[in-house]
């Protein structure tokens, strides 16, 4: 076995082969912790050097940690965090399946950094429970929850999923959308990326503006983030984006992510004049349709105890933190 730092963003970019491959063959990993996100948010929020750790049995990459660290010239105060941090539902190194996560804490507590903040890690996480040196104290605490949902066996019409009277208004929403024009639904390509994000960055800003606020896109980096994002996920095959036609007009857009047996709801936007008819929902059953179609068995809403996550039937779960501290 051999441990190997990162320490720069050319071998950073260097290692992304490996890196997906590694993404690829772990069913414990999100899309947040694959090079198609990370990458892209290192290039535009990171600062100072990463501190990526990669372990390696046989030749073969088997974890990856994706961090950095701030330091504080002139207090010598030094933090590491992961890469994402901010952004970022999930936070996790990637581990391959039934390899061991110790080494990871073992480079990370050996590093010159007085603090580790591991945030918005799932409860399965390995770098939770890894032992820690006798110097090294910790802190463990709930985060964020992120209402899950199981949609193994929903059918394809959701059928098996949501109630009698949830499935008539559903389709009460969707013939009365029918009925402000012809109502077509695409998947992102190659083509028509361009197009969906902007209309996304767009109908999003749309509702937060009527709030008198500026929405989570509204930022200019924030865009070329969500850009590059989404072109890397489309070239990985786990990009879900998908917007609703009325007529000639973008009226709504889901965008998500997949891995594995599960698709992942990020965001969406959609024409604020048309939410009496319910058009948030509505984009969202379209796309938990397709989730069930192409053989997903979870929906995950991410971070977030908006009313209507728990009026699908989602459940929460809850993220940790753990915050390790050289005595």
């Amino acid at each position: 076995m051999s441990v190997d730092l990162i320490t720069s963003a050319e071998a950073l970019e260097a290692v992304a082969p490996e890196w997906d491959a590694l993404w690829r063959r772990s069913t414990a990993a999100t899309p947040f912790q694959s090079p198609h996100w990370c990458l892209p948010w290192w290039k535009r929020f990171g600062s100072d050097d990463p501190f990526a750790i990669a372990v390696r049995s046989n030749g073969g990459l088997d974890c990856f940690a994706p961090l950095y660290i701030l330091r504080d010239e002139d207090s010598d105060e030094s933090l590491g965090m992961f890469l994402g941090t901010g952004v970022t539902d999930y936070l996790d190194a990637v581990v391959a399946p039934g390899a061991d996560a110790a080494p990871l804490v073992e480079a990370m507590t050996a590093a010159d950094c007085q603090m580790w903040d591991l945030q918005q890690m799932r409860p399965g996480s390995p770098l939770l429970s890894a032992a820690l040196p006798d110097s090294w104290s910790e802190n463990v605490e709930d985060q964020d929850a992120c209402p899950v949902l199981p949609i193994e066996n929903a059918g394809e019409e959701l059928q098996n999923l949501l109630s009698t009277h949830a499935r008539k208004k559903l389709r009460y929403f969707r013939r009365g959308l029918e009925r402000e024009g012809e109502v077509r639904y695409e998947a992102a390509t190659i083509e028509n990326l361009d197009a969906f994000l902007l209309a996304l960055f767009d109908l999003h800003g749309l509702r937060w503006q009527r709030r008198g606020l500026p929405g989570v896109l509204a930022d200019d980096v924030i865009r070329e983030f969500h850009h590059d994002v989404a072109r890397r996920m489309l070239d990985a095959g786990a990009l879900r984006m998908y917007a609703m036609r009325i007529g000639d007009r973008i009226a709504a857009v889901f965008y998500g992510f997949a891995h594995h047996d599960t698709v992942y709801y990020y965001l969406s936007g959609y024409d604020p004049d048309l939410e009496k008819l319910s058009l948030g929902n509505v984009i969202v059953a379209h796309a938990i349709e397709e989730a069930v179609r192409g053989g997903a068995r979870t929906f995950d809403f991410l971070r977030g105890a908006e009313e209507y996550k728990y009026s699908w039937g989602a459940e929460d779960r809850v993220n940790r933190r753990r915050q390790l501290f050289r005595s």
